[in-house]
């Protein structure tokens, strides 16, 4: 019963990485739906050999640190890009404001009154009175392996975050 448990579950965390991806809500449904599986385990798991140990528990455990040994390395390299997209959407906003004041964008991100990571590299390509265009990267978000950190852009002409 604990290798149907995790084949199941390692089944339903794949597909659910792939189609959510590596949201933090997505870890917590995960933990929560593997703490079922461990609970069912320790009380209807059966004794190993000789009346020993409940397979079905250690089982499970492995089920969970292998699929932890997958995920977490993912998860935190995610997490790396994702700051990048989350400054760039804080950008927006202060252009936002900066534009209420001044009716164009600013060109400089001091005038904006930033707080950046210094982990990403942040950039104005352009702005002007009728829009702007960011860039942003973090060193360790690096998809391809080129060397390179991997850059995503804010282009409010075209609505927004650009890959």
């Amino acid at each position: 019963m604990g290798f149907l448990f995790v084949i199941l579950m390692g089944a339903v965390s794949a597909a659910m990485i792939f189609f959510l991806g590596y949201a933090d809500w997505v870890m917590i449904v995960l933990a929560l739906l593997w703490l079922p599986f461990l609970v069912i385990a320790a009380l209807q798991g059966h004794m190993g050999f000789g009346g020993k140990g409940n397979t079905d528990l250690q089982l499970v455990i492995a089920g969970m640190f292998v699929t932890a040994a997958i995920i977490v390395p993912n998860y935190t390299h995610r997490k790396h890009c994702e700051l990048s997209k989350t400054l760039l959407h804080d950008l927006a906003a202060a252009e936002s404001d900066y534009f209420a004041v001044h009716r164009t964008y600013s060109t400089g991100l001091e005038a904006l009154k930033l707080t950046i990571d210094p982990n990403v590299q942040m950039s104005i390509i352009s702005a002007d009175a009728e829009s702007f265009t960011a860039t942003a990267a973090h060193r360790l978000c690096e998809d391809d392996k080129d060397g390179s950190p991997d850059v995503v852009i804010w282009d409010s002409a075209r609505g927004g975050l650009r890959k």
